[in-house]
Parts: structure tokens; C-alpha cells; sequence
């Protein structure tokens, strides 16, 4: 659609993730990435929408209803480019991308589930394992993130508590990092507020 409404070349790459529910975003945005690292010299235009008509449930299973309330239409672009040009005139730059995979899990695989319910009606199933598999995939992702971003005064008092835990106290609470002196910003999953909390 974008392509055609402004008449952009032929030997333009499009790519489409569907069905992958919110994550297609961060998918998109690393594969914009490598992409953009292959081919010096060029943009790529990342537009993630959330539909959830398609699975509009009429049934009547609680866990399949709250899909309903939960998930919204909406949608987001952004225009990522490598050109020297561009530089000073972005507002962002993205520097990591971190995702966590937890498919091998049998109850991650099927914490958010299409299927049918007992009279026939398709739709998403979520279940109970969800917080603590979102909670999981968080920490998971957490991990990866803090050495790549914290200063070193924080890794280090992580460090510190780690080293002190094994020696000395094992009853020791570990030190929480402050990931407020890496980041400026944190935006979360609309629907994620109940984990972090």
C-alpha cells in the first residue's frame, strides 16, 4: 500500500509479519536493522499495526473473552535510515535490539493460543501460566539488556551483592540495578503493566 500511494522503485524489499500479535514490532525493527546494516546508504520504514478483529471472540469461555478486552486496534511507523545526513536530525537512535524467545517451552507455546472452544467458536486463549511466563521472558530480557547498557558503577554493586551472596550470606537480597541511569524512557506493553507490577 505504502509502496503504490507513493509510487516508490521496483527494487524496493517488503517484508510482512503477520499473526504475531504485538511482537511483529520488535521483530520488525530488528530485521530493519540488520537490513539497514547490509545495505549502507538507504531507509526502511517499519508501520506495525494491531488488529484484532480477526479474532474477535463471540463465544462464551471467560479465557477467551478476555482477549476482547484486553488487545485494541492501533498502529505505529517509524523511519529508520544509516545515511551520515540523517544523523542530526533524528530524534532517536537504536542502538540495541534484545528479544527473548521462550517458543521451546511448552507453556509459553501455548499461553496465548488460537483455538476453538466447545461450540465451534474460534478464538484467543490465554492462560493462567501467562504473568509468569511474561515474567520470565522479562527477566530473561532484562539480563541480556544490563550488561549492554548500565554504567559500570551499577554492574559493579550487582556484581559486589553477587560475589558477597556466594561467600558470605546466601540469604542476601541481590541488588536491583537502576536501569533510570540508562534510559531516559521506558515504554511497556500496555497490556504488561500487571507483570511489572
Amino acid at each position: 500500500m505504502v509502496v503504490n500511494k507513493y509510487k516508490l522503485r521496483s527494487n524496493i524489499e517488503s517484508y510482512n509479519l503477520s499473526g504475531m500479535g504485538c511482537s511483529a514490532g520488535l521483530i520488525s525493527m530488528d530485521l530493519a536493522r540488520d537490513l539497514l546494516q547490509a545495505h549502507p546508504n538507504a531507509y526502511a520504514l517499519v508501520v506495525s499495526t494491531e488488529i484484532i478483529t480477526p479474532n474477535y471472540y463471540q463465544g462464551s469461555e471467560r479465557a477467551m473473552l478476555l482477549p476482547n478486552r484486553l488487545f485494541r486496534m492501533g498502529g505505529a511507523a517509524i523511519l529508520l535510515s544509516n545515511k551520515n545526513r540523517d544523523k542530526h536530525r533524528a530524534k532517536y537512535r537504536l542502538v540495541h535490539v534484545v528479544r527473548s524467545h521462550k517458543g521451546s517451552d511448552d507453556k509459553a507455546y501455548k499461553c496465548v493460543h488460537e483455538q476453538e472452544d466447545s461450540q465451534g467458536e474460534v478464538g484467543i486463549s490465554l492462560s493462567k501460566d501467562l504473568m509468569a511466563i511474561a515474567g520470565e521472558a522479562l527477566k530473561s530480557t532484562i539480563t541480556t539488556i544490563g550488561p549492554l547498557v548500565l554504567p559500570a558503577s551499577e554492574q559493579l554493586l550487582f556484581l559486589f551483592t553477587l560475589i558477597g551472596q556466594k561467600i558470605f550470606n546466601p540469604k542476601w537480597k541481590p541488588y536491583i540495578p537502576d536501569f533510570k541511569q540508562a534510559f531516559e524512557h521506558f515504554c511497556i506493553h500496555a497490556g504488561g503493566r500487571t507483570v511489572i507490577d
